[in-house]
């Protein structure tokens, strides 16, 4: 399979969650990310490079020799678009990059907590025909949240957390090849858990 971006690899805009608290332990190792517009943070090991947060990080910068990536982060810097933060671990190799990004969409007020949970795994199946999903609830400081973990293909392993915020809904992305989803599964949930909203 040709390598894909690591920005495209597993976006999917669905429904989510909700609530919120504002004590966020950083872990050691490392750095908040924050973004303005909207307005949240998040933690990420400090190696990793990212996009669209207040380093105002260019594309150059970030994707280095690779035209092609610099090509889809500026695609993905427009105004209208609704990834907000996109980030990668530079040393995780050529052929597939570990990544994770933040999508932004806002849901129906009515749409609560427990029908988002039974209907997410659902439409994952239905839009990339995975067949096994891993799901449970937990908190993160911007809310209760629904973690769903799958692979959509034989080289992905995707872990999602859905954070509702008021009307917003926050995505939490994380992708990485599945021989290294162990290794990186603990980095991404320490991650998660310091996502704050507004």
């Amino acid at each position: 399979m040709p390598r894909r971006s690591v920005l495209l690899l597993s976006l999917i805009v669905l429904a989510g969650c909700g609530g919120h608290s504002t004590d966020v332990s950083v872990p050691d190792g490392y750095t908040v990310r924050t973004v303005d517009k909207p307005s949240f943070s998040i933690a990420l090991p400090a190696s990793w490079r990212s996009f669209g947060d207040r380093a105002h990080t260019n594309a150059r910068e970030v994707a280095g020799k690779n035209d092609r990536l610099r090509t889809e982060l500026e695609l993905l810097a427009r105004s209208d678009t609704p990834i907000k933060l996109v980030a990668f671990d530079p040393g995780s190799g050529r052929r597939f990059t570990t990544n994770m990004n933040v999508l932004q969409t806002q849901v129906p007020s009515k749409l609560t907590f427990d029908q988002m949970a039974t209907t997410e795994a659902r439409q994952i199946q239905l839009a990339s025909g995975v067949k096994e999903i891993h799901k449970n609830v937990t908190e993160v400081p911007g809310g209760r949240t629904l973690h769903l973990t799958y692979r959509p293909r034989a080289n992905a392993a995707v872990e999602q957390y859905f954070v509702r915020h008021g009307d917003l809904l926050y995505v939490l992305t994380y992708t990485s090849r599945p021989a290294d989803a162990a290794r990186y599964g603990r980095a991404f949930d320490r991650s998660a858990h310091t996502f704050r909203a507004g």
